[in-house]
This record gives structure tokens, sequence and C-alpha cells, in this order.
């Protein structure tokens, strides 16, 4: 609980200061990123839970305020027991939503002035891969 209320705090108060698409959208990306989930099916999952959410709010704002942060402790709490992996991500929500960017890695901007066959870049490679010719 002392990662989970946290993280549940942080999350409601980035939905209802920056808007549910952006929060959705950066919350997903990490997760996808953590478990290597299709991002387009976490935000399903996300959207259908911030409709059921909605379903529990009155209009009164502090009293909402309360019951999303119980609702989305309760979410986070369900994923977590699903996923463990996604325990940094939960300790790390303020970021996590704060800065979707900062857990993008470093930025990158390569200029090619150069005549080039073939120009490739990319990053987050792993595993057996060979570019070029054996």
């Amino acid at each position: 609980m002392t990662v989970i209320l946290p993280g549940a705090q942080s999350l409601v108060t980035a939905i209802l200061a920056d808007g549910w698409t952006r929060v959705r959208t950066a919350l997903a990306r990490r997760w996808s990123r953590e478990t290597r989930e299709p991002q387009a099916a976490i935000e399903e999952r996300l959207d259908a839970a911030h409709a059921q959410a909605a379903e529990i709010t009155s209009g009164d704002a502090d009293g909402d305020q309360a019951l999303l942060r119980a609702y989305w402790a309760g979410y986070l709490a369900a994923v977590l027991a699903e996923r463990p992996a996604l325990l940094g991500l939960v300790r790390d929500l303020r970021s996590a939503v704060a800065d979707p960017g900062a857990h993008d890695g470093p930025s990158v901007h390569n200029t090619n002035s150069g005549t080039v066959t073939t120009l490739i870049q990319g990053g987050d490679f792993s595993g057996n891969i060979t570019f070029g010719t054996q």
C-alpha cells in the first residue's frame, strides 16, 4: 500500500490536471515498455477502467477526488497482482504521468550530410541482431 496509494494519488492528480487522454497515453506507453504488451490494448483496458471510475463520481469535487483515489488504488493493486513487473512503474507513477517523455530514453539528433546508400537509426535493440551482410 505504501507504493499503491501515492501512485493512485499521482494518477488522480494528473488526470484532473492534464486530462485523461494525455495521462492514459503516458501510462500505456510505459506499461507497454515494461511488459511488451501492445500499447493499444493497454489503452483500451485503461479506457474501460476510466469509464468505470467516471460512473462512481457524483459531481462533488472533494468527494469525487477521494472516490477516484480509492478506485485507482484498487485498480493499481489488481494490476500489480497480475503483473508484478509493473511495480517500478507504479512506484514511479508521479514522474511517468507528469513527464510522459521522461522515460523514453535520451533524445538523439543525428545528421547525415554525405551520400549514403542505406541509413538506419534505431534504439532499444536486444537479441541476435545483425546489420549488413555475413
